[in-house]
């Protein structure tokens, strides 16, 4: 990853006499001004941050006077970045700027009678003094950590050097399980403390990620395209106009940076593996305006090994080894933004362009299943029959609009607002009959590998709003006002039917609305803040389809609308320990796939209920004296979730699905996490753990024969733990190898209810264990930092399964 960054400073000429002419007429300038002024002084002020645009407090800003009758004046930044120096004489400065764990910058400014003078400042990372970095204000993650919000952070800026992907990446979290279908782009399967897909909201800087162009699923967006990850669990804040019922998940990007900046980053690895990455800013401190833009691009064939059970001469099954032949991926996406910050009218007024496009190849179907039949010689095999021409694709772009502005010292309006198109095609006509090494074997007599022949055109217009007001009585005590609504419609076209009463070309509404009241309060010297809040739910279903014997147009509709409310406590006891407690009453409203099918491998069910839920957590965290050469945590969570009418996915064996209500389940249970650095100078180690229990507790419907059974096909537990040990000054003088370990244990657990059918025939995920490991080199040349790094992903070639038994990728080598 290269790192590069241009800044409009005038010791940046390279004329030095034309430097000195121009630096001897302003103070000559300047001197004169001040005579005839009576010497009146001038105000220095603005905002220090990193170049990923995390503001940095205590950094120190020191005025050197280069006339004797000028004294030395100086400020240290504040929690939010911000400096100010009053009183400055008329006159020439040389200024400094320095901070623990980043490279000090030196700025020739004269200072002119009665001016206010605004500048913001970019530091560049030190990497020679990061191992005596001491953090005595809070950054933006860390304050947000702080609050009372059910919140946990995770800092990209360490994981962007390194080849695992999003989903990996949080993974590596307690609580958090990430289910693959495959490799890079196959079906992921997300959930938080046991509840999982839309149960979870995503978000990318407060906008559904669904309305941006990382809309093929959270786990392939580009790591290095994310500045941090929040993960709410359970209690969602209002500011999201989410209808979550477990949790939710927001990618924060990087924020505007001043000057010219940008970053890029190329990663090649096995299975033709191929990802780039990059984005550029430019921002004018004195204008305000600014333009970001950034992309990305993925490639694989995902060819890798697996194991699978096919019939020998003899119709008798026997393990063989293969490569996935009809698994590769593409996807590629680009945003470009435009807009001005800092004025008087508008804090940020911006306009967001974005489009995504998306191609995967479907190599089997969802539930191929596991064949371990260690007597005949088939050790944790893959079965079912492999498609050679099943594909989806989808394309997704759109804009947004954001506008931020303070009315006032006591008011603040946030608006954002935005319009998707979002279009989905599967093809499934091939009669051909595949075998697992590519072969054509057979012709069907009617078309499909799925099981019946599709060519499905899915369309979608999305318009939604975040709207926010914000009113503080002081500091201290905080009123917010949330109102989000969505409206979603949706046509298709079955291109295999020729008939005007083609069902897919019924028009589908959908329209939510999510409303939330929000009171903040600091108490206690701000040991204790409060959240307390309510929301409403509202959603408007209706169905236009024309009816084929009838001739006209039928209507189904339904409405619903119910309130929720919630309250958060964090308190911190002393320096190292704080805790939080935090409850809500949720509710979640069925998605458009739910409801109306995805037109790929899932159908509609118009009966779809919201489902509700209790959810609490009670956290704990716990860290050594601030300042310790030898800094540790130790964190814990004990979450506890009630849910009514639990929306579940259900697979039959053909591999299409039907979401459909579960009467209710409870999901409750610990994580556990710590971390130290400088174990030995430069050794850091982490370990989490989580254990669940997701039970169904239905007393009747469909479910109630299992009453008492954990949800199949979800791990309950899980566990994590890492290993990095950093060397410096081996080449150059400033340069750094870090050395890094990862590994991820899973327990094995049943994929349908485990009471049902006898237990050797039962199919069950086995424990897995998988490791990471791999180096990084990076240096600074001058105002570029450079990365690079090699890994190996599943270093031990172990046979891994995930979602639904499909058989993972076995070890692999990257270069990035």
């Amino acid at each position: 990853m290269a790192l590069w960054q241009v800044t409009s400073l005038s010791t940046d000429l390279t004329d030095k006499g034309h430097l000195m002419v121009k630096y001897l007429l302003v103070t000559l300038t300047v001197f004169y001004s001040a005579h005839l002024l009576a010497q009146k002084p001038a105000i220095f002020e603005g905002k220090v941050a990193t170049t990923e645009g995390e503001t940095l407090p205590g950094i120190t800003i020191v005025l050197l006077g280069t006339t004797k009758d000028v004294s030395t004046l100086g400020a240290v930044t504040d929690s939010q970045g911000n400096f100010s120096i009053a009183g400055i004489p008329p006159g020439p400065y040389k200024v400094h700027i320095s901070g623990v764990g980043y490279e000090k910058q030196k700025l020739h400014l004269a200072f002119y009678p009665g001016q206010k003078f605004n500048r913001s400042i970019t530091l560049i990372e030190s990497i020679s003094e990061l191992d005596e970095v001491v953090v005595t204000a809070e950054s933006e993650a860390r304050a947000l950590e702080l609050s009372a919000k059910a919140v946990q952070v995770i800092e990209t800026r360490g994981v962007k050097l390194k080849s695992a992907d999003l989903g990996e990446v949080m993974a590596r979290t307690e609580g958090v399980n990430v289910q693959r279908a495959g490799g890079l782009g196959s079906q992921t399967r997300f959930s938080l403390n046991g509840l999982s897909d839309d149960q979870i909201r995503f978000f990318h800087d407060g906008i559904p990620l669904e309305y941006t162009p990382y809309a093929f699923g959270i786990a392939n967006v580009p790591v290095n395209a994310i500045h941090r990850v929040e993960i709410y669990k359970g209690v969602v804040p209002i500011q999201f106009g989410a209808d979550a019922l477990g949790g939710a998940v927001n990618l924060a990007s990087p924020k505007v940076q001043e000057g010219l900046a940008g970053a890029a980053s190329y990663q090649v690895g096995t299975f033709n593996t191929h990802r780039v990455t990059g984005n550029i800013n430019y921002a004018s401190q004195k204008t305000g305006l600014f333009v970001m833009g950034g992309g990305f691009y993925d490639f694989t064939d995902n060819n890798y090994k697996l194991d699978v059970a096919i019939p020998n001469e003899e119709g008798r099954l026997q393990q063989r080894t293969v490569r996935r032949f009809h698994d590769g991926y593409r996807a590629y996406g680009t945003n470009v933004r435009l807009g001005i910050l800092s004025k008087k009218w508008a804090n940020e007024l911006s306009l967001e362009g974005y489009y995504g496009d998306y191609y995967n190849e479907i190599q089997n179907s969802q539930t191929p299943g596991l064949i371990d039949l260690p007597q005949f010689g088939i050790d944790a095999a893959v079965g079912g029959n492999p498609f050679g021409e099943v594909q989806f694709t989808s394309v997704s772009k759109g804009v947004n609009l954001n506008y931020e502005v303070n009315l006032g010292s006591q008011w603040e309006v946030d608006l954002t607002a935005g319009y998707n198109y979002n279009e989905r095609v599967s093809i499934d006509t091939s009669r051909n009959v595949y075998n697992w090494f590519g072969q054509v074997v057979a012709v069907r007599n009617q078309a499909g590998e799925f099981g019946a022949k599709d060519h499905f055109l899915t369309l979608d217009h999305n318009y939604f709003a975040r709207q926010q007001v914000s009113y503080s009585l002081s500091e201290k005590h905080v009123f917010r006002l949330a109102f989000a609504p969505t409206y979603s419609h949706r046509t298709g076209d079955d291109l295999l039917v020729d008939s005007e009463f083609d069902p897919a070309l019924d028009d589908r509404f959908l329209f939510n609305v999510v409303t939330g009241l929000e009171y903040r309060s600091d108490w206690l010297k701000e040991k204790l803040q409060t959240i307390a809040f309510v929301k409403n739910y509202q959603q408007n279903v209706r169905i236009e389809s024309k009816d084929a014997i009838v001739d006209e147009v039928l209507v189904d509709k339904r409405a619903v609308s119910n309130f929720g409310a919630g309250v958060g406590l964090r308190h911190n006891w002393t320096k190292r320990l704080t805790t939080k407690l935090s409850y809500e009453y949720a509710y979640r409203l069925p998605r458009p796939d739910e409801i109306f099918g995805d037109g790929q491998l899932i159908t509609e069910n118009l009966e779809l209920r919201p489902e509700n839920s209790h959810n609490v957590n009670f956290q704990t965290s716990f860290i050594n004296q601030p300042g310790a050469k030898r800094k540790w945590e130790i964190h814990s969570n004990l979450f506890l979730r009630r849910i009514d009418d639990l929306i579940l996915l259900l697979v039959d064996p053909n591999g299409f699905g039907l979401f459909a209500n579960l009467w209710s389940a409870n999901s409750e249970g610990i994580e556990l996490g710590g971390s130290i650095s400088n174990v030995v100078q430069g050794l850091t180690l982490s370990v989490n753990s989580t254990y669940q229990q997701y039970l169904n507790t239905s007393n009747e419907g469909s479910f109630a024969g299992f009453k008492g059974d954990r949800i199949p096909n979800t791990p309950y537990f899980f566990a994590n733990a890492a290993l990095e040990y950093e060397l410096t000054d081996l080449i150059t003088k400033q340069d750094k190898l870090s050395v890094f370990w990862d590994v991820r244990y899973v327990n094995s657990f049943f994929v349908g209810w485990e009471s049902a059918g006898l237990q050797q025939f039962k199919a069950e995920v086995p424990n897995q264990t998988m490791h990471a490991a791999g180096l990084t080199h990076r240096a600074n040349i001058k105002k570029v930092q450079n990365a690079i790094t090699l890994e190996v992903q599943n270093l031990t070639n172990a046979k891994v399964f995930d979602l639904f038994g499909v058989q993972r990728p076995g070890r692999a080598f990257y270069i990035k």
